[in-house]
């Protein structure tokens, strides 16, 4: 892909364990064949700007990398680790995530158009000016993240039974048009909490159909 690296000169550091070092070292030798992690333990890399489209990283540690402005556009990292891990600016068109645990991880400038986070647990996460846009969110945790200025256009923002839980999550200019869904607050804009009636007032306002529970 046009934009990202696929050889081994891309990588700025390498996993300490050397069965995923092998698995990266066999996928940019190698063109045709998509990366195949599943269950790695990916710790110590730094994948900066890495072509990684695709990727089998179900189950996989990913905690602590860098993958900043990496393509992980369809990628699988279902029940993966990402805590603390960097992936401003990323590519992760219709990745799916559900289940992954990430906890102060940064999507900061990320692009999720139509991701899956369903019960991905992601508290204290950076999101600002991510796109978000068609991403679902059913039962995921994303208190005290910050998504301020990100566009949650068209987004699933949990079920009855699994509301997203957005206590504490900073909400400045961020863009909820037609967003529908369930949420648990209260939120903060602009300094103020909003929750219950006035956090409805101010969703409904931004042209969103979310019900705060």
């Amino acid at each position: 892909m046009i934009g990202f690296g696929r050889t081994a000169a891309n990588v700025v550091a390498w996993p300490v364990d050397p069965g995923a070092r092998a698995a990266l070292e066999a996928y940019l030798a190698d063109a045709e064949r998509p990366f195949g992690a599943a269950g790695a333990d990916l710790r110590g890399a730094d994948l900066t700007g890495l072509d990684l489209g695709r990727a089998d990283l179900l189950g996989a540690n990913l905690s602590g990398v860098r993958l900043v402005r990496a393509n992980l556009d369809r990628a699988n990292l279902a029940g993966a680790d990402l805590t603390a891990a960097n992936l401003s600016g990323a590519e992760l068109v219709r990745a799916e995530a559900t289940a992954a645990r990430a906890p102060g991880v940064a999507f900061r400038a990320a692009h999720l158009l139509g991701a899956d986070l369903v019960d991905a647990t992601l508290p204290g996460a950076d999101l600002r000016d991510a796109l978000l846009n068609s991403t679902v969110f059913s039962g995921a945790d994303l208190r005290a993240a910050d998504l301020r200025g990100a566009s949650l256009r068209h987004c699933v923002l949990g079920t009855p039974p699994a509301p997203a839980r957005l206590s504490g999550a900073l909400l400045d200019g961020a863009a909820f048009e037609d967003a529908v869904g369930h949420i648990e607050g209260p939120v903060t804009v602009a300094g103020t909490t909003l929750g219950g009636p006035a956090l409805t007032a101010w969703l409904t306002d931004r042209g969103a159909r979310i019900t705060v529970v």
